[in-house]
């Protein structure tokens, strides 16, 4: 036999790849996990930034470490609460001052709920 093919056939692996499909897992969930990246690269300088460890992130946020450690795989798709958390626990803004004005959204103004079917009262209003 080659040497080649008895090289490569003593290093086979006994369990199947599954690289085709991961690509196309990858390939068809590309455009949230390039917001996931994007989320993750902010998180993780951050966290170097100020000197903070997976586990204390995980406390700061109430989960556990090795959720954290999958956050920072950039893999996961994460609810707005967690980027939220992932925010407040930092003290950085992620998505936060993108919310600042959309259709009559505003940050100041968020604690008023204002549901469709009824009048919205003047800026600043506050309906007590």
């Amino acid at each position: 036999m080659n040497k080649t093919i008895e090289y490569l056939s003593s290093h086979q692996s006994d369990t199947p790849s599954h690289w085709r499909e991961n690509a196309l897992w990858r390939r068809d969930n590309d455009d949230w996990l390039r917001y996931a990246q994007f989320i993750t690269l902010q998180v993780m300088k951050s966290m170097d930034e100020q000197g903070v460890t997976q586990k204390q992130l995980a406390e700061r946020i109430g989960c556990t470490q090795q959720y954290v450690s999958n956050l920072l795989k950039g893999s996961t798709n994460m609810t707005l609460e967690t980027i939220a958390r992932l925010e407040k626990a930092l003290n950085i803004d992620i998505v936060r001052s993108k919310l600042t004005y959309v259709s009559g959204y505003s940050l100041e103004t968020s604690n008023n709920p204002h549901y469709i079917n009824e009048e919205m009262p003047p800026y600043g209003d506050t309906r007590d």
